[in-house]
């Protein structure tokens, strides 16, 4: 696609120059959206089958390094993601937690995946490493995503603003 630039060769880039391998998936946030919409969206829009599904959401606490730290749960390419900076009794856990991947390395860091509650997919990405960026955009989402279904949270991520641009990205 010529909006896109030219010049730059994407596929040949090898994964060592990468850190960690950050699943070596190359999208644009709207694409990646989609991707998690029809693969943890409804049945009828399912990439793989209920027995792969249900594989890929064995989520176990990850027990060393750093994901034990961060208190990760894990499954096969999946893990349960915490959007909410606070979360208290009285707040709406379940706009706090998506299903998704989070992924960073040199210059960029993002987040995305699809909320049960929402029932919608999202991708919001950030041209930098550090992760505090991508975890208030997730943070924000979670919260849109909660406004454009008439209820309010509160996780400590500041108030949103929906406008076209930032609802363009919700699948």
């Amino acid at each position: 696609n010529p909006a896109w630039g030219s010049g730059v060769v994407v596929q040949d880039q090898t994964a060592s120059i990468l850190g960690w391998t950050c699943g070596n998936m190359v999208g644009r946030a709207q694409d990646v959206a989609q991707f998690f919409w029809d693969l943890l969206g409804p049945s009828d829009s399912r990439l793989v089958s209920e027995e792969s599904l249900a594989f890929m959401r064995n989520y176990q606490p990850m027990t060393t390094g750093w994901g034990k730290l961060a208190h990760i749960t894990y499954g096969a390419g999946l893990m349960i993601n915490r959007a909410a900076f606070k979360l208290d009794n009285s707040t709406d856990w379940h706009y706090a937690y998506y299903e998704g991947h989070g992924g960073e390395t040199y210059g960029f860091s993002s987040n995305q995946g699809f909320s049960s509650k929402a029932q919608a997919a999202f991708s919001v990405v950030t041209n930098t490493d550090n992760t505090t960026y991508a975890a208030v955009a997730a943070c924000r989402m979670m919260v849109a995503l909660a406004e454009t279904r008439g209820e309010q949270v509160d996780y400590g991520c500041g108030k949103v603003i929906i406008d076209d641009v930032f609802a363009s990205f919700l699948v």
